[in-house]
C-alpha cells in the first residue's frame, strides 16, 4: 500500500513537473495579424551584400466627401536611409502616379503596384515619394472610417480582427518580468521583442478580438476632437471635418491578477502591438528592423465633377435643301472622277 502511495505521488509530481517544463511562445508584437497594410506586400531591398539601416515615415492624406466617404488618398513616405553603398528599395503600393517633392535627395520611379527607389548612399540620404494612391485598393486598408448623418458624426475604429491564440494557466512571476520588459521597450522606441512563457496547465486553443487603438484629434466644424477610439463613437456636430488618426503602441496591462488571466493579458497585450504596429508601417519599411510611423489625415472636399459630355444638336434640313445636298455631292463626285481620268 505504501509503495502504491509513492508511486502515485511520484506521478503527480511528474505530471506537475512536466506541465512546469512546458513553455510556449507568446504571440509576437511585430507579426502583422492580417493581409493588409502595409500595402501590396510591404517593402523590400534587393541591393546586394549592403544593409542599410532606414526610418520610414508617411503621412496619409485622405479626402472624404460629406457623407464621409473617401474619394482619395495621398501619401508621402519619407525614407531616412543610413549607411553607404548602393539600394534598391521596392515599396509596394497601388499607384496612380508618384513624384519627388523639393527635399528628396532623389527621384522616385513606379511600375505597376510599387514605388521604386535606386541609387547610391554616400552616407545618409533622405529619400521622398509623394504617391497618389488607387483608392479602391488603398481605402479598405485605412484604420477610420467617418459616418456622417443626422447631426452627428460618427467615428469607427477599423482595425478590429479576430485571430486564433490560446489560454492556459502560468506561473505569474515570468509574465509579470517580460510585461515589464515590453513596456521599457514600448517607451523607449525601441523594437519589441517576442518571447516564450512556462505554463502549469495545458493549452487550449481560443479566438480573441483585436484592435489598436488610435488617438484622434482636430475639429469637426467648429468642434474641437481629442479622444481614443477603440471601437466606435458619435459626436454632435456638422461641418468641415479635419481630424488625424495615430495608431497608438502602448503597454497598460494589470499584472495585479492570477496567472491565468495575467497570460490572457500579455497575450492580448502583444497582439495589440502587433496591429498598432501593423497600421504604424502603411506603406512598409525596406529595413525589417527599422522604425516605422504613419499618420493619417481626413479632411471634407470636393470629389472632382466629370466634365460634362457636348451634345451634337440636330439639323433638321428641308426636302429642297436635301436636294440641293445631294446635287452638290453628285457634281462633286462627277468633277473628281474626269480629273483622274485626265491623270
Amino acid at each position: 500500500m505504501k509503495r502504491l502511495v509513492a508511486a502515485a505521488a511520484f506521478l503527480l509530481a511528474f505530471a506537475s513537473a512536466s506541465h512546469a517544463a512546458q513553455r510556449i511562445a507568446l504571440p509576437s508584437p511585430i507579426a502583422a495579424l492580417s493581409g493588409e497594410p502595409p500595402l501590396a506586400g510591404g517593402a523590400r531591398t534587393s541591393a546586394e551584400n549592403v544593409a542599410h539601416s532606414v526610418s520610414a515615415s508617411t503621412k496619409v492624406a485622405v479626402a472624404i466627401d460629406k457623407a464621409g466617404t473617401p474619394f482619395a488618398v495621398t501619401a508621402t513616405q519619407r525614407l531616412d536611409v543610413r549607411g553607404v553603398g548602393d539600394y534598391f528599395f521596392t515599396i509596394g503600393a497601388p499607384v496612380f502616379a508618384v513624384r519627388a517633392p523639393a527635399d528628396s535627395a532623389s527621384v522616385p520611379g513606379m511600375r505597376t503596384g510599387s514605388i521604386l527607389w535606386a541609387g547610391f548612399n554616400p552616407g545618409e540620404r533622405v529619400l521622398v515619394a509623394r504617391a497618389t494612391l488607387e483608392p479602391a485598393k488603398a481605402v479598405p486598408a485605412l484604420p477610420l472610417r467617418i459616418h456622417v448623418g443626422g447631426g452627428t458624426v460618427t467615428l469607427e475604429n477599423a482595425t478590429r480582427v479576430t485571430v486564433d491564440t490560446f489560454t492556459a494557466d502560468a506561473p505569474r512571476a515570468p509574465l509579470v518580468a517580460y510585461l515589464s520588459l515590453l513596456q521599457g521597450e514600448v517607451e523607449n522606441g525601441r523594437t519589441p521583442l517576442q518571447t516564450s512563457v512556462p505554463l502549469s496547465s495545458a493549452p487550449t486553443s481560443v479566438r480573441m478580438a483585436v484592435t489598436a487603438p488610435l488617438h484622434v484629434t482636430g475639429t469637426i466644424g467648429s468642434q474641437r476632437v481629442d479622444l481614443m477610439l477603440g471601437a466606435r463613437t458619435r459626436i454632435h456636430g456638422s461641418g468641415r471635418i479635419d481630424l488625424r488618426a495615430e495608431p497608438v503602441r502602448h503597454v497598460d496591462a494589470d499584472t495585479t491578477i492570477g496567472g491565468r488571466a495575467l497570460l490572457q493579458e500579455a497575450i492580448r497585450t502583444t497582439l495589440t502591438l502587433a496591429r498598432a504596429n501593423q497600421y504604424g508601417e502603411f506603406l512598409g519599411n525596406p529595413d525589417p528592423s527599422g522604425s516605422s510611423r504613419t499618420v493619417y489625415t481626413y479632411r471634407t472636399a470636393s470629389p472632382p465633377h466629370a466634365a460634362p459630355i457636348a451634345t451634337v444638336g440636330r439639323v433638321r434640313r428641308t426636302w429642297v435643301e436635301t436636294a440641293l445636298v445631294v446635287v452638290a455631292l453628285a457634281a462633286a463626285l462627277a468633277a473628281g472622277g474626269a480629273v483622274w481620268a485626265r491623270s
